[in-house]
């Protein structure tokens, strides 16, 4: 019943991203407003948005040397936003939530078991930074819980306090940093922050044409040395005017997941991904 549920939420969710899309391409592609008026028109954007990215990919690991049922599967991520008040607040901040969800699927195996499904609900205060009549950057401070739902010795979960802040180079490029603070981290994963890590940095190329995006995202782990996570991620738009790519993620490090946080993981997966409009957020 509860995969039932989701999907026809997830349905009916991607039956309003293009009427969504099309509403906040006018809005980001405005060139002729004042500033003021660009920060007073955030209310026009959709009640829900997309947050970060929404993809199904599949792939494998190639533990063994060899591709297998065992080592491969499928990952997918959905990610929402809503603004929970229209209005600006002072210093035109802006009140609203996320829920992000990652899970990991054995598509291959027998019965097509989900290994692993990880929940990131967030509260948030958001500032847009406006340049030249246009927004070049945004910055959020967030409060995150991230859990993987399960009891016992099996229970993965953490809160953090998060800060982050994203600026637009020109049109092609952009530059993500964010840290976070744990707090009331579960006894079942007091090392999470050593290997999930406190803090990214991240940067995006987009090509001219918006059809062409890549990322590279380095993940600090809490140590004293230079060791991280990386993911890189490379996108394609299938079609010029819609907003659906052909999707190649990278991921080596630990923490891809939270029952497995503590394994060292070199994935390689491709599929198709749903961008945000605006910035590509991690």
């Amino acid at each position: 019943m509860g995969n039932k549920f989701l999907i026809l939420c997830l349905l009916g969710f991607l039956m309003e991203i293009p009427s969504a899309y099309a509403q906040q391409r006018k809005f980001f592609s405005q060139g002729n407003v004042s500033r003021d008026s660009v920060a007073d028109d955030l209310g026009t954007i959709p009640a829900f948005t997309i947050y970060k990215d929404n993809y199904l990919i599949t792939g494998t690991n190639f533990s063994g040397g060899k591709i297998t049922k065992y080592n491969s599967d499928a990952k997918f991520q959905i990610s929402l936003r809503h603004r929970l008040y229209k209005s600006m607040l002072p210093w035109r901040i802006y009140l609203f939530f996320t829920y992000t969800q990652k899970s990991f699927w054995d598509i291959y195996r027998k019965s097509a078991p989900f290994t692993e499904t990880n929940y990131n609900p967030t509260l948030g205060f958001g500032h847009n930074f406006v340049k030249d009549k246009r927004i070049a950057g945004v910055a959020f401070l967030q409060f995150e819980h991230e859990s993987n739902g399960r009891d016992s010795i099996w229970s993965r979960s953490w809160n953090k306090i998060s800060f982050m802040g994203l600026y637009a180079f020109k049109r092609n490029y952009t530059l993500q940093a964010k840290f976070w603070i744990p707090v009331m981290v579960a006894k079942e994963n007091k090392s999470l922050p050593r290997y999930a890590g406190v803090g990214l940095l991240a940067a995006t190329y987009t090509s001219n044409n918006e059809r062409l995006n890549c990322s590279v995202v380095m993940i600090k782990r809490a140590e004293w040395n230079l060791s991280a996570n990386w993911k890189i991620e490379v996108a394609y738009k299938i079609f010029k005017l819609d907003n659906q790519y052909v999707f190649l993620q990278f991921y080596n490090g630990y923490g891809e997941s939270m029952i497995a946080y503590k394994y060292f993981q070199r994935c390689v997966r491709v599929g198709i991904v749903i961008k945000p409009n605006s910035f590509t957020i991690f």
